[in-house]
């Protein structure tokens, strides 16, 4: 049995306030079916009938998310954590996108590595996809498959960046290297591709 302890109105949807620490909402018509009110208690069908329809439609709204772009695990977990579904059915929603191969960290974490590599360093990158949710095993395995270096995407960065710059002026090299240190590349590196430019940089290593 399931005590209702709280309803509180949200839109077209009743906030429904279970024991335990379970809430979740359903629409107005669900909560006129199952004759919710305080301090009813829910027997065990309806219950498992009501969890149910909140399974089939966290599930529908995962792929709907999915449809429109690739999500990691953790995405998608806070995606219906906000649409107030209970742990449990969330739980249950991951293992299905798993055992289908619809949500996958690895491949996930693959992807964004091969999308960014001309753009980001390898620090900002592992940054982008920890905050994601991706675990760090993960992101060292998938950065170590991809032989990911930083010299390329720094290059290329470079090039598009450097003609703001005078390299004649002690300060704006000085701005340039902030600029690159603060993307994560570290100071050798940018020092190797920025000396490329010109032949008197030595100039400002005292």
């Amino acid at each position: 049995m399931f005590t209702v302890v709280k309803l509180e109105p949200k839109g077209n949807r009743w906030h429904v306030y279970l024991e335990n620490d379970i809430d979740f909402l359903l629409y107005k018509g669900e909560v006129r079916k199952f004759q919710i009110q305080e301090g009813i208690c829910l027997n065990e069908s309806t219950y498992k009938e009501i969890t149910e329809i909140l399974y089939k439609r966290a599930r529908e709204r995962a792929l709907y998310i999915l449809d429109r772009a690739y999500k990691t695990e953790k995405q998608i977990t806070d995606k219906l954590k906000s649409g107030y579904y209970p742990a449990f059915v969330i739980d249950r929603v991951i293992q299905y996108l798993s055992e289908y191969d619809l949500i996958n960290d690895h491949r996930y974490a693959a992807m964004y590595i091969d999308y960014k590599s001309s753009s980001r360093s390898r620090r900002q990158i592992f940054q982008d996809l920890y905050t994601k949710g991706v675990p760090k095993s993960i992101i060292d395995t998938a950065l170590e498959e991809a032989e990911f270096a930083d010299d390329a995407s720094l290059k290329k960065m470079m090039e598009k960046r450097i003609s703001r710059y005078d390299l004649k002026d002690r300060k704006d090299v000085e701005k340039l290297y902030r600029y690159f240190i603060g993307k994560g590349y570290v100071y050798s590196d940018v020092k190797k591709v920025l000396s490329e430019y010109f032949d008197e940089y030595n100039m400002f290593d005292d």
